[in-house]
């Protein structure tokens, strides 16, 4: 994705899926795909746990508890990964078991 600034061009990194047990501080954008089970509207957070794991996400629009959304965006580490949110998703027709198939095949 190339985004302006100030008349100077740049590319933004792609992000790259990842089960949550795999994000590590090398990582600059994923994209995770999970269950919100828990969410904290003082911090603007949310916790997502998508079978291998689970990450707190800082985000501008919290999502229901059970709510299964993809969240991209770039991973800190602080003791446990945390993911800024840039974009969030709304998956619940996804079909969350197919998907984790469709990966383990591919893998």
């Amino acid at each position: 994705m190339l985004q302006r600034y100030g008349g100077v061009t740049v590319r933004r990194a792609p992000a790259v899926e990842k089960d949550i047990c795999d994000i590590d501080e090398d990582d600059i954008r994923v994209s995770v795909v999970g269950t919100v089970i828990k969410k904290d509207p003082i911090q603007y957070s949310m916790i997502i746990d998508d079978g291998t794991g689970s990450v707190t996400v800082f985000a501008d629009n919290l999502f229901d508890i059970q709510s299964i959304i993809r969240v991209i965006g770039r991973p800190q580490m602080r003791g446990e990964p945390i993911i800024d949110a840039e974009i969030v998703q709304d998956f619940s027709d996804f079909d969350l078991e197919l998907f984790k198939k469709i990966k383990e095949m591919v893998l």
